[in-house]
């Protein structure tokens, strides 16, 4: 189902399971809020559920709870999932139903589906469910996809990115020509909550100096690059461990032709600051004697400690190794150097079971 399908069935009573996928995280929560408004226009009252630490046999359950309690006022429910741990859904290939977890799961899923009063929306990140592609969906969405309805949000084409840029600065009651539109996508990427970020912060500064059209100096002087943005998102990824979301950044990369000493830069970064905390840790150090020692801001340390506490100190050690190791080619050598990185994060994921 696409994004547009769903929203036709929003003007409708609609009720039922939908489970949303894909990149396009701005659209998710567009629809999500046009969602909350056509249940209940005046206020809220939707019932947020977290899949953080719980099996899909616990959530399935929790669902089913909520979703069979008495509704007060007669109106329909809305139920939003998130954080669900989908490493609990593993599919063994030769025996597809073997995963009784996953299989409890679905059959709260298929029973859910018939209540005429709810509707449930199991939001996922990219990053942690793996929906294959649209010509091949993975196994589990193809399980899924029997006992729930799933929305598809893929990232827009620029030439609809480009209306839509032109439409949210009309808003501002702003020019933007398409040539101006179509630049701005280059220079920040196609990402919509970033673009909506860079609308925000270009509508204010041109109406601030007084004028009435944006033009593309403009974006160069208050804008964030897409490689700016590609090297924060891309840093993240390896600190998490997410080898997959970061092969994906690492292909919008060489792209947008980022210069890989400076990917590498960030890789040995994440792993250099992960290695001072594991050895902070070890030596008894909680968090605020991290944060005082490192300097780093209290969300950053949290990420590292938590990253760091599940890593072995061989591991840590092996992993800045290889760093060195791809590094030292990397300067050595005056062609494409992405196929390094590529070997470099297979590598870097195996350390991950070093103990």
């Amino acid at each position: 189902m696409t994004p547009t399908e769903f929203g036709k069935l929003i003007k409708e009573d609609m009720h039922g399971v939908f489970l949303f996928y894909g990149e396009e995280q701005y659209l998710k929560q567009h629809y999500l809020s046009m969602l909350k408004k056509k249940i209940n226009p005046d206020n809220d009252d939707s019932v947020s559920i977290s899949g953080e630490d719980l099996s899909l046999t616990e959530l399935g359950q929790r669902i089913m709870d909520i979703a069979s309690m008495p509704s007060m006022d007669m109106n329909t429910r809305l139920v939003i999932v998130y954080d669900v741990d989908w490493s609990y859904a593993k599919i063994d290939k030769e025996k597809e139903k073997d995963n009784e977890d996953l299989a409890f799961f679905e059959s709260c899923i298929s029973e859910l589906s018939s209540f005429d009063d709810t509707v449930v929306i199991i939001d996922t990140r990219p990053e942690y469910f793996n929906a294959g592609t649209e010509k091949k969906p993975s196994k589990l969405l193809d399980r899924l996809n029997k006992v729930l309805s799933s929305v598809a949000f893929a990232k827009e084409t620029p030439a609809k990115l480009a209306v839509w840029i032109q439409k949210h600065f009309s808003a501002h009651k702003l020019n933007a020509s398409p040539v101006v539109c179509n630049y701005i996508i280059t220079y920040c990427g196609r990402d919509m909550t970033t673009l909506s970020h860079e609308i925000t912060k270009l509508s204010a500064y041109v109406l601030q100096n007084g004028r009435d059209t944006v033009t593309e100096n403009d974006v160069r002087t208050v804008s964030s690059s897409v490689n700016e943005i590609e090297t924060f998102d891309f840093s993240n990824a390896i600190l998490k461990g997410n080898s997959e979301r970061a092969f994906s950044i690492l292909s919008d990369m060489r792209l947008h032709k980022e210069k890989p000493e400076l990917i590498m830069g960030s890789i040995i970064s994440v792993y250099n600051n992960l290695f001072t905390v594991k050895t902070l840790l070890d030596a008894g150090m909680l968090l605020p004697e991290i944060i005082k020692t490192t300097g780093m801001r209290e969300y950053q340390a949290q990420l590292y400690t938590s990253r760091a506490s599940r890593l072995s100190k061989k591991g840590l050690e092996k992993a800045m190794e290889l760093c060195h190791e791809a590094d030292i080619k990397i300067k050595s050598r005056s062609i494409d150097c992405y196929d390094i990185i590529d070997i470099l994060l297979i590598k870097l994921s195996m350390t991950d079971k070093i103990r």
